[in-house]
């Protein structure tokens, strides 16, 4: 998907945001969300990485830009200062503030923007214990919004050793807290009386990298706790009288990655009696044991034998910004290796480029390899890479000096060791590196976003264009590069002609080719992985004097580990049953996808590999042509169009895929537009299996840990494939609102291969963890694959988090409608008989219908306006907001035309922008299609004909489904 860029608010959406930010929250927060602590008179550098990781660990998509809301003690305390669009440091003070958006890449600037890399804050040198408090709002890439406070204490130390408490703990491994350890931190402090609970501030966002805290890690009830809910409990001391969780049954499970220390703040509190009349301030460290054997400011690299590994100079900037010196990074000086660095490789500056150098042991320490401005040094610390021999094994060390200071003055400097490492199993990767997976014999898309986002971490001004260097003699074997592969106008490039090309980004008229159009074709035999190196363009207008270089890595996907299936619509199908595309499921992913914008029509950027597509399969729409097969030379000409305006337009609607074979899945790709050129790239992946793959649920308690179900996941794909799995993918992770699903103690992702079976990485380790407040539905799709990798289908695991789960006598987990009738009767929308039993085959009448859709759609519970008609109270307000009109029989059945206009008029659903084609045969009512367009309700298809059936009744259970569908669209 392209990005979706958002410079200012519509008017009335401003003043609402106005509105808001009036309420003083600053002063009602006890904890900064983003704190920075400087002495007076001295200079403190923001971290971007710090705003970017609050935003990742709250919302879906990436943080485009920050203005900040409310402002206290700014000006008394210091200035602000950021660079503007022309790279011109700034300062600022309160009243610039109120207008100002801070970018993370500067592409998305106008002129009156900053960055918000590169902010820095000054305090002033009488400020001592002041305290500068700036609330701020964020806004993602996709729509997404994320309040918070960022907060600057000045002349305050971090906290005194003083009742401090340390852990150590092994990187992916768990530590158990004392209770003892607390309370003897706080008699130490000088506590009176007994320690009765403890109090955690919210923690820094280095928490969300180093792993979780845990309540009952690993047994029942285990609860974890995000940064935001950690400073929300009370933990208790013996007595669960002073607090929500055991102090005792806390423990802390690092993340595999986790190789420094983090600090949380906490407060003991006591006395003597009843009375919390004393507390106790201490800080909470835990600390990685592998910091214990590496000294600070190692920096290493891992590299396959006989490839090469690109340096990164700011991981040697890193290294001069986290010791004491002061000033600006300006070069690195290595010594002398030891002979062991002979055989396991050559150092070179711009390998593989013009004025290739290599470095012998001798020639290294002889020079000076610069940061940013090469009047600091001889050669550029960015272009210097490792090209390990072919017998290279273990590892080999560089030790190196970075120097800086002030102005010209090279005074400062700090020493670390460069350690390159080999790794056998794994491909070498570089920081900045774009990586693409692929499968022998298949085709990888490259996204031109990925080289984008590269550039604008790199570079100033816009990026442009990209080249290619030219590939060694291994990269014909691995497969070939096209443009626009499949497609009309196809190329192919070789390793001479690709060098000599340029691919431009988005509109960029100047380049040989589409960057978006490229992909990579592997060789049926391809295995391992080939490089190419590139340099991005860019710069300011039609200059094009910023560049980068970096390399892109494609790898086989057959390794155990990995996987690249992506559904972002999923369908299931079975042999010799035609699929019918859904145009309203494109519509919805387009409006989710660009919060709000209308589809207007798309094209197909790639056809299922397996079975045929067809546009008219059936020879009775109105639009466009008769029958057509869309094939990969001809489907990239059509345009779609989602209201067809004319028979000459070919209608989205009519796009039917039909199966060949059985166990399998495809895709389908696609590109869709807005009116204003807003475009969203996805894929729908269908799952043709002998029998359909049947949903697996499970239930579970608000907070309660659920794991997943892999031996019923195993069940449903072997009946529905006759094969047993050897793992599944992942498609899509739940809702950060809804809770985390772990592998072990780490998050799950969507491209490891999950095995069923014991061991590490299986599908039993699996585990959801939802947040303490969520009730709700969420969905797991994964797909089954065989042991070879390849797909045996799709199915889904869904899980019910409810605040207790109401049994019925008469609904069972293998009913049909058992999980919306479980979740429903949690959330009190639905109720069953006082015999206990919910009857889902009986006809529900029209006064029930009408008192779960209101239900549903958010209305509260309606008293009796008749005495002893139950429903009356629900009819009246339905008269009287308009969803119902005449006098309707209470008693008597519903019909689904009826469901469909109440439904929609409760929700308030648009009965404008559908379709010019209507989806049903039998009726042309706008509420009726609102909802279908909603994907509440579906009809009946068959032979090319979709009828809804509007006069038939419904039953209990089939309501049961509609109201679920309701109550989740609107959550």
């Amino acid at each position: 998907m392209r990005r979706f860029f958002r410079k200012r608010l519509p008017a009335f959406l401003l003043t609402l945001v106005m509105v808001m930010t009036m309420v003083p929250a600053v002063s009602a927060r006890s904890s900064a969300d983003i704190e920075y602590k400087v002495e007076a008179g001295e200079t403190v550098s923001f971290d971007l990485s710090k705003f970017t990781d609050y935003y990742d660990e709250n919302k879906d998509d990436n943080l485009s830009y920050l203005r900040f809301t409310d402002v206290t003690g700014l000006d008394s305390c210091g200035r602000l200062y950021a660079y503007d669009y022309s790279r011109e440091e700034v300062g600022l003070d309160e009243d610039d503030l109120e207008s100002a958006y801070f970018y993370v890449s500067r592409s998305d600037m106008s002129r009156d923007d900053y960055r918000l890399n590169g902010m820095n804050f000054l305090a002033g040198k009488r400020s001592n214990g002041e305290t500068v408090d700036l609330a701020f709002q964020m806004r993602g890439d996709n729509g997404g919004k994320l309040t918070g406070i960022l907060r600057i204490v000045i002349g305050k130390t971090s906290g005194s050793s003083k009742g401090d408490i340390t852990y150590t703990v092994k990187p992916g491994e768990e530590v158990v807290f004392s209770d003892e350890d607390f309370s003897n931190a706080y008699d130490k402090a000088g506590g009176s009386g007994t320690m009765k609970y403890v109090v955690f501030e919210k923690p820094s966002s280095d928490y969300s990298n180093a792993g979780t805290v845990y309540s009952r890690y690993g047994k029942r009830n285990a609860t974890s706790f995000t940064r935001s809910e950690l400073d929300d409990y009370k933990f208790y001391y013996g007595d669960s009288d002073y607090g929500d969780y055991d102090l005792d049954e806390l423990s802390f499970v690092a993340d595999k990655s986790f190789s420094d220390s983090i600090e949380i703040a906490f407060t003991a509190y006591g006395g003597r009696g009843s009375k919390e009349n004393d507390s106790v301030s201490g800080t909470l460290k835990i600390t990685s044991s592998k910091s214990a054997s590496s000294s600070k400011g190692d920096i290493t690299y891992t590299v396959r034998a006989g490839e090469e590994v690109a340096f990164d100079d700011d991981d040697f900037e890193k290294i001069y910004e986290n010791s004491s010196c002061t000033g600006s990074f300006k070069y690195v000086e290595f010594s002398r290796p030891d002979s062991a660095f002979n055989d396991a490789g050559t150092l070179y500056s711009r390998y593989g480029k013009r004025n290739e150098t290599a470095f012998t042991r001798s020639s290294l320490s002889g020079n000076k390899f610069y940061y940013g401005d090469s009047d600091y040094g001889d050669y550029d610390l960015d272009e210097l890479s490792f090209v390990a021999d072919k017998s290279f094994s273990g590892s080999v060390e560089l030790n190196f000096t970075v120097y800086g200071g002030t102005g010209t003055r090279t005074n400062q400097n700090v020493t670390g060791t460069l350690v390159i490492t080999t790794d056998k199993t794994g491909s070498s990767t570089a920081k900045g590196d774009v990586t693409y997976t692929v499968k022998a014999g298949d085709e990888a898309v490259f996204d031109e976003d990925d080289f984008e986002k590269f550039y604008s971490n790199k570079c100033g001004g816009s990026f442009k264009y990209v080249e290619f260097s030219r590939p060694d003699s291994a990269f014909n074997n691995a497969g070939t590069l096209y443009s626009r592969y499949g497609k009309r106008n196809e190329t192919a490039f070789t390793r001479s002609s690709l060098s000599g090309t340029t691919f431009g980004y988005d509109s960029y008229e100047d380049a040989d080719y589409s960057l978006d159009d490229l992909s990579f074709v592997a060789d049926k035999s391809f295995s391992g992985s080939v490089e190419l190196n590139f340099t991005v363009y860019g710069g300011t207008g039609t200059r094009t004097n910023q560049n980068a270089t970096g390399t892109l890595v494609i790898t086989t996907g057959t390794s155990a580990g990995t996987s690249r299936y992506v559904g972002n619509i999923r369908y299931n199908t079975t042999p010799g049953t035609a699929l019918q595309i859904n145009a309203n499921d494109i519509a919805r992913l387009f409006r989710k996808y660009t919060s709000g914008e209308a589809l207007q029509y798309l094209t197909l950027t790639s056809v299922p590999a397996t079975g045929s597509l067809y546009y008219n399969y059936y020879n009775t729409s109105k639009y466009g042509s008769a029958q057509m097969p869309l094939t990969a030379s001809t489907a990239g000409n059509v345009v779609f169009s989602y209201s067809p305006a004319s028979a000459s337009e070919y209608d989205l609607s009519e796009l039917t895929y039909i199966p060949s074979g059985s166990n399998y899945c495809t895709s389908l790709g696609f590109t869709g537009y807005s009116s204003n050129g807003t475009t969203v790239s996805a894929t729908i992946l269908i799952s043709v299996t002998a029998s359909p793959v049947s949903e697996v649920y499970s239930v579970t308690t608000k907070g309660t840990s659920v794991n997943f179900p892999a031996n019923s996941v195993y069940s449903a794909v072997a009946s529905a494939t006759g094969f047993g799995l050897s793992s599944i993918q992942l498609l899509e992770l739940p809702a950060s609102t809804a809770g985390v699903l772990y592998m072990g103690s780490y998050a799950a992702d969507t491209t490891s291969a999950y095995s069923y079976g014991n061991g590490t990485d299986s599908m039993g380790q699996l585990r959801f963890i939802p947040n303490s407040k969520f009730t709700g539905s969420v969905s797991i799709p994964y797909v089954a694959l065989s042991s070879s990798g390849t797909a045996l289908g799709a199915g889904v695991v869904s899980i019910g988090v409810v605040d207790s789960v109401k049994k019925f006598t008469d609904i069972s987990t293998s009913t049909w409608c058992y999980k919306y009738v479980t979740e429903l009767a949690s959330a009190n929308v639905i109720s069953g008989y006082s015999n206990g039993t919910f009857q889902e085959k009986n006809t529900i009448t029209y006064g029930a219908a009408l008192k779960l859709i209101m239900l549903a759609a958010g209305y509260g519970e309606q008293a009796p306006t008749v005495k002893g008609s139950t429903f009356s109270g629900y009819l009246a307000k339905a008269k009287a907001d308009g969803l119902v009109s005449g006098n309707p029989k209470l008693n008597g059945p519903i019909t689904r035309l009826q469901i469909a206009q109440i439904a929609a008029k409760a929700l308030k659903l648009s009965t404008t922008g559908l379709p010019s084609k209507k989806p049903f045969t039998d009726t042309n009512d706008v509420y009726v299609q609102a909802l279908n367009a909603a994907g509440i309700i579906e009809g009946y298809f068959s032979n090319g004909t979709s009828t809804y059936k509007p006069n038939n009744t419904l039953t209990r259970g089939q309501v049961s489904a509609i109201v679920w569908r309701m109550k989740n669209s609107v959550q």
